[in-house]
């Protein structure tokens, strides 16, 4: 970003509340650029099948395996958006039991994960808009190439727990 949005001008670094950020120094302008992270939903959805993993059709990570999620939408509630993701990449309407993690990958991905556990029920598994194929695991059926070490961390957390929360 090297102008700012509202008025156009330059942006320059300056340190505001101890950190480097993009600002506009106009004076009749006060924009600063907070980059604040996005919030993010991933689900762990139960079945009697075993957990629900998509296998992702787009970069990064393409053909690797990875729990259901995505982005929160504007004014969305978190739940909310854990249902509305499982639902659009796996074809199932889940009940969000509760919140069991939240955490953050750190190495410049600008994002703040919320991770749900949901059960399954109704609907069938059907790989939808991000997803090339879908599946329900056992633990010892997982896939190898499960992308995303929060996710895999989740996921061993969730069979160890002798899969529960």
């Amino acid at each position: 970003m090297k102008s700012c949005p509202q008025c156009a001008k330059s942006l320059k670094l300056i340190d505001i509340g101890g950190k480097d950020r993009l600002a506009c120094l106009e004076p009749a302008c006060d924009f600063v650029h907070w980059d604040n992270p996005k919030p993010v939903t991933a689900t762990l959805v139960t079945t009697d099948a075993g957990l629900v993993l998509v296998k992702r059709k787009f970069e990064p990570f393409v053909d690797d395996w990875c729990l259901p999620g995505g982005f929160i939408e504007a004014s969305e509630h978190p739940a909310e958006s854990a249902a509305r993701e499982v639902l659009e990449e796996t074809g199932l309407h889940v009940e969000v039991q509760k919140l069991v993690g939240a955490s953050a990958p750190g190495r410049g991905i600008n994002v703040v994960i919320l991770f749900y556990l949901a059960k399954a029920i109704k609907g069938d598994l059907i790989a939808g808009d991000d997803a090339s194929d879908v599946g329900a695991f056992q633990r010892d059926q997982l896939p190898k190439n499960i992308c995303f070490e929060l996710h895999r961390q989740m996921i061993d957390r969730y069979f160890s727990e002798n899969g529960s929360f």
